[in-house]
C-alpha cells in the first residue's frame, strides 16, 4: 500500500506516514511486546466539505451507516458529539455481541472528536478532519492496551483492526460522496 504525505482525490484509504513510523518503531521495541498495544491509523479523502463530512462522521445518529461493527447507538443527549457526551453503542465484532459506553473526552468542532471506551479493551479512537482543496481528509486513529491477552493474540489484532477500519473509513466516503446520507436525514 502506497503511504503519501497527502492523499490525491483519487486514491481511498491508506495508512498515514506517522502511523507506519510508530508501527515500525513499535514492532522493533521489545518493550512493545510485553505491553500488548492495540494501534491503528487510518486516513481517506472525501470529495466532500469538512462541515459536511464532521455532520456525519461526529454524529451518533449515522454510526450505525457507516462503523460496521454499531448495530445501534442511544447518545445520553441529541445531536453532534461535543465534550463529555456519552453514547451507549452495541456492536457486533469477532461474533461477540457487546453494549458499550464511550465517552467524548475532546472536541473541536468540525475539526476532531476524541472517544474513550472499556470494550473491548480500553480504547481510544480519534477522528480528525482536514479541509483541503479536493474536499477534506477523514483520519481515524485508534489506540489501546490489549492487557489480560497473550501479547501474540494483541499484535495480531493490528491488522484486523486496521482493515475494519479501512472499511469504515470506505463506507463514510460512499456515504458521503453518493449522497446516500439525504436519503435517511431527517
Amino acid at each position: 500500500m502506497k503511504i503519501n504525505n497527502r492523499l490525491s482525490p483519487e486514491q481511498s484509504v491508506t495508512q498515514t506516514p506517522n502511523a507506519a513510523r510508530q508501527h515500525a518503531a513499535a514492532s522493533a521495541s521489545p518493550d512493545a511486546v510485553r505491553a500488548a498495544p492495540i494501534y491503528a491509523e487510518v486516513a481517506v479523502t472525501i470529495r466532500r466539505p469538512r462541515r459536511e463530512v464532521a455532520a456525519v462522521m461526529f454524529n451518533p445518529r449515522y454510526d450505525a451507516a457507516w462503523i460496521g461493527a454499531v448495530r445501534k447507538t442511544r447518545p445520553a443527549a441529541p445531536g453532534p458529539l461535543r465534550h463529555g457526551a456519552q453514547i451507549a453503542r452495541e456492536w457486533r465484532w469477532l461474533g461477540y455481541r457487546r453494549v458499550e459506553t464511550t465517552e467524548v473526552v475532546e472536541h473541536v468542532p468540525d475539526r476532531c472528536v476524541e472517544m474513550t471506551t472499556q470494550l473491548p479493551f480500553g480504547l481510544r479512537i480519534r477522528y480528525e478532519l482536514e479541509g483541503i482543496p479536493e474536499g477534506t481528509i477523514a483520519r481515524v486513529h485508534v489506540q489501546g492496551d490489549a492487557a489480560g491477552l497473550l501479547p501474540v493474540m494483541a499484535m495480531a489484532l493490528n491488522p484486523l483492526l486496521r482493515r475494519v477500519v479501512i472499511r469504515d473509513l470506505d463506507r463514510l466516503k460512499a456515504l458521503l460522496e453518493s449522497g446516500a446520507r439525504r436519503s435517511f436525514a431527517a
